[in-house]
């Protein structure tokens, strides 16, 4: 319909929990290094991570190759989502947006292979979503633009009729410079209000 509207979120710090330093600390402490190192080598992977040039298998081999230790790679996988948590609230918000006949949700999220399948096994709600773009299976990271036009392009939508909602500054800006409305999310009891007003209600 012309009047359909789409509401894009961001998953991690949105409508999940992350924890990123609690993740490297996890991870860090099976392979008895500090933190600080971990966050280092993963710095050197993250757009191969990013982009799903490397998975989680190979990963985690060279995480072993590198660091040594025997924990195994489910041991692994477990660390680096240990710090990932549902926002029951802020998915039943995105939830009731998407029951709306009026408005498409979508999600554009920077993530990898090993979060990616927590992601999908926690969250059903990606069924009710019109559009779910996780940035290793396309091959592409936000703030670029093409990330943006794929998600208007599944969702049906023009740039104008969009809104999407980051946690990072950087990347609303990325949305913004495409011609979707951009929301810098930094707590929901001024996102929520903020979408309702945005979507006329």
């Amino acid at each position: 319909m012309e009047s359909q509207k789409a509401v894009i979120f961001d998953l991690g710090n949105v409508l999940v929990h992350y924890d990123g330093p609690g993740m490297f600390t996890a991870v860090a402490n099976l392979f008895n290094i500090s933190s600080n190192d971990l966050i280092a080598y993963c710095r050197d992977f993250e757009t191969e991570l990013g982009t799903g040039q490397l998975g989680g298998p190979g990963f985690y081999r060279q995480l072993t190759d590198t660091f040594g230790g025997s924990a195994t790679y489910d041991t692994t996988a477990a660390a680096f989502c240990s710090t990932q948590q549902r926002n029951e609230s802020a998915l039943a918000f995105a939830s009731s947006l998407a029951a709306r006949p009026d408005v498409k949700v979508g999600i554009i999220s920077n993530t990898n292979a090993i979060h990616a399948d927590w992601l999908r096994t926690n969250l059903p709600e990606f069924a009710r979503f019109s559009s779910v773009i996780l940035s290793n299976d396309v091959g592409l990271l936000k703030p670029d633009a093409a990330i943006y036009q794929l998600a208007l392009s599944q969702l049906g939508v023009a740039p104008a009729q969009a809104l999407f909602v980051d946690d990072v500054a950087e990347n609303v800006v990325g949305a913004t410079a495409v011609g979707l409305a951009g929301l810098h999310h930094t707590n929901w009891q001024t996102t929520r209000p903020a979408i309702k007003n945005w979507l006329g209600g």
